[in-house]
C-alpha cells in the first residue's frame, strides 16, 4: 500500500501512513463507536499532504481514481459540521475499498477499507505540532487546548490568503507596488517578449534579477535595455544566439556594443564594499577582445565552463 500510494502521488506531496496499535484499537471498540470491530474503517490510516488548498481537490481526484469510494467526511465540500466560532478538527477523510488489478494476481486485499486524509503543510504541521497539547493521553488542560486551537484558527486564516492570494492581492488595501517590483516586472516582461518560452529557464523571476543587474551596471533603465536588446535581435544577435544562455546573449551583446560602458560598469563593482561586491559571471563560449582583458576584468569577472 505504501509504495504504491508513494508511486502515485505528485512529486512535491508528502506521505505517511500508520497501523492503529492493539491498544488504541481496543480503546477505540470500547468506546461503541465501531459498529463492526473487523472492519475498523481506520485500522490502516494514510495521510497525503498537499502544498496548499487549492490542491486538495487535485490530490482527491487521484485517490479516487486509484481506489473506490465508501464514503466522504464531510459528505460534501460546502458542509461543515462545525460551528463558525469553533475550529476543531475537520480535514477531509476519504474512506475506501482497496481494488485489486485484474491484470495481476490477486493480493488478498481486495474490497479492503481504509482511511486516507489530505491535508495542506500547514494543516499537517499543526496536528504535530499541537499534538501533546490536545492528545495529552494523562491530562486535560482547558488552557493549552485553548491555544492549540487558536493557533489552528490563525494558520487557516494564513491557508485562506495563500489560496486566494490573486483575489485579495487586487484589494485597494493591497493594490500598489513599489519601485523595485515595478522594474522587475518590466524586465520579466522584457525576458518573456524577446525569448522562446522554451529558451527560458523556470525562474524567470531571477534571470530577469541578473538582467536587471546588468542593466543597471551599463545605465541601462528598462525602457532602454529594451529597445537595446530588440535593435540587437534584428541584427540577429543579443535573444537570437541560441548557442548562448539569455544571461550570456546579454552579456555577449555587452561586451560587442557597449565596451566601455560594460568595462566602466565592471570598475564600479570592484569599489563596492566586500560586503557588496558580486562578480560578473562570463562562460568560455562568451568571446572577449583582449583588448577588455586586464586586472579589472580579472578581478570582477568569474570565468567558469
Amino acid at each position: 500500500m505504501d509504495d504504491f500510494l508513494r508511486t502515485h502521488k505528485r512529486s512535491g506531496w508528502h506521505y505517511e501512513s500508520r497501523v492503529k496499535g492493539e491498544e488504541s484499537f481496543t480503546l477505540k471498540v470500547e468506546s461503541g463507536r465501531v459498529k463492526d470491530p473487523f472492519n475498523l474503517e481506520d485500522f490502516f490510516a494514510a495521510t497525503i499532504v498537499v502544498r496548499n488548498g487549492s490542491e486538495v481537490a487535485e490530490a482527491e481526484e487521484l485517490i479516487l481514481s486509484l481506489f473506490d469510494l465508501a464514503y466522504r467526511r464531510p459528505e460534501r465540500d460546502s458542509e461543515t459540521h462545525k460551528r463558525p466560532d469553533t475550529f476543531s478538527f475537520d480535514d477531509l477523510r476519504l474512506y475506501l475499498l482497496w481494488r485489486d488489478d485484474p491484470s495481476v494476481p490477486p493480493t488478498g486485499f481486495h474490497g479492503a477499507l481504509f482511511e486516507l486524509q489530505i491535508k495542506t503543510f500547514l494543516q499537517h504541521a499543526w496536528s504535530i505540532a499541537t499534538h501533546d497539547l490536545t492528545y495529552k493521553t494523562d491530562d486535560v488542560n482547558w488552557s493549552t487546548m485553548r491555544i492549540a486551537f487558536q493557533i489552528k484558527a490563525m494558520l487557516e486564516h494564513a491557508e485562506l490568503s495563500i489560496q486566494e492570494a490573486t483575489n485579495l492581492a487586487k484589494s485597494s488595501v493591497l493594490s500598489k507596488s513599489d519601485s523595485f517590483t515595478t522594474t522587475l516586472r518590466a524586465f520579466i516582461e522584457i525576458v518573456t517578449a524577446l525569448w522562446d518560452t522554451s529558451d527560458l529557464p523556470k525562474d524567470v523571476r531571477r534571470l530577469a534579477e541578473n538582467l536587471m543587474d546588468l542593466a543597471s551596471m551599463v545605465k541601462l533603465d528598462a525602457t532602454a535595455f529594451r529597445t537595446f536588446l530588440e535593435s540587437e535581435a534584428s541584427a540577429g544577435r543579443g535573444p537570437k544566439m541560441l548557442n548562448l544562455s539569455p544571461y550570456g546573449a546579454v552579456i555577449q551583446s555587452l561586451i560587442d556594443q557597449k565596451p566601455a560602458d560594460f568595462q566602466k560598469g565592471l570598475q564600479y563593482r570592484l569599489k563596492q564594499p566586500p560586503n557588496r561586491f558580486r562578480p560578473v559571471l562570463v562562460t568560455r563560449e562568451i568571446e572577449v577582445p583582449a583588448s577588455m582583458k586586464g586586472a579589472t576584468w580579472d578581478k570582477a569577472t568569474l570565468t567558469i565552463g
